[in-house]
């Protein structure tokens, strides 16, 4: 089996609908997967809806966005029993503002400075959760530039950058573990190692070992390191449908049927 518990469609900053989604993890021979989009859960009962006429089977969860000394620290909520939490439905429609908010005054400050041309209008037709991804593909196609070209324009060393969040790892933690998530730190290879373990200590359940990103030993440090913590092992892939270019296609990094079963008994009855 082929399980990837990493992936994002465009209720976030994915390009396809969670149908689509359904489709290519059909295709890639995924089994199982998880729509984690950042900060929404807004597609959790539709993709649901579209999993009862496939043999993938789908896991509800979400991305937290957080902050920890600087960085961006990325959390994978998966919920228990795909019962998606009252309180992150909640969560979701103020970040759902906050962000539009952020958006519009990124793209204004974008085009102010830079002299590039925006679409607010296709922007927000895209995606219910804006993030800088949705905007780096709006400056692309609005200007004609490749991602890479575009990229300089909405990144942290940019004029026009506005940080999306000021939730701190700790509090983003505790909130989602008051909801009865498990918890995964998503990608901990684009962190400094020491700031992995602090975050580790900070109580969270699981770490993704294995991811498309990682580099020498990261999988097997992560992997020894959730040994010493006793911390759930993960694998995502990160499918955003923009792969060859930032992220990868989904089945490419993925647990198997006995990987998967110790965090199978911790989501409780998932599929009926």
């Amino acid at each position: 089996m082929k399980i990837d518990l990493h992936n994002h469609s465009n209720f976030s900053d994915g390009l396809y609908t969670p149908q689509e989604l359904i489709q290519i993890a059909e295709k890639e021979k995924v089994d199982i997967f998880a729509l984690t989009d950042h900060d929404s859960v807004f597609g959790c009962d539709l993709i649901q809806q579209y999993a009862k006429n496939s043999k993938v089977k789908v896991i509800s969860g979400m991305e937290l966005s957080t902050d920890y000394k600087g960085k961006s620290v990325h959390i994978v909520c998966l919920f228990k029993n795909n019962i998606v939490p009252k309180e992150l439905i909640e969560f979701s429609i103020q970040k759902k503002l906050e962000r539009k908010e952020r958006a519009i005054q990124m793209m204004e400050k974008i085009r102010d400075i830079y002299g590039l041309n925006i679409d607010l209008e296709a922007l927000f037709k895209e995606s219910e959760v804006i993030t800088r991804a949705n905007m780096l593909y709006n400056i692309a196609k609005c200007n004609n530039l490749t991602h890479k070209e575009a990229e300089p324009y909405i990144s942290n060393s940019s004029k026009a950058y506005i940080p999306s969040t000021k939730l701190s790892t700790q509090d983003g933690i505790s909130m989602v573990k008051k909801c009865d998530c498990i918890t995964i730190l998503a990608h901990p290879c684009l962190l400094p190692r020491s700031y992995v373990e602090e975050i580790v200590q900070m109580g969270i359940d699981g770490i993704e070992t294995r991811y498309p990103k990682n580099q020498g030993d990261d999988e097997l440090y992560f992997s020894n390191l959730a040994d010493q913590y006793h911390l759930l092992k993960s694998a995502g892939s990160d499918f955003h449908g923009d792969s060859g270019t930032k992220h990868a296609m989904i089945g490419t990094s993925t647990l198997n049927e006995m990987e998967f079963e110790v965090i199978r008994k911790r989501l409780g009855t998932i599929w009926k």
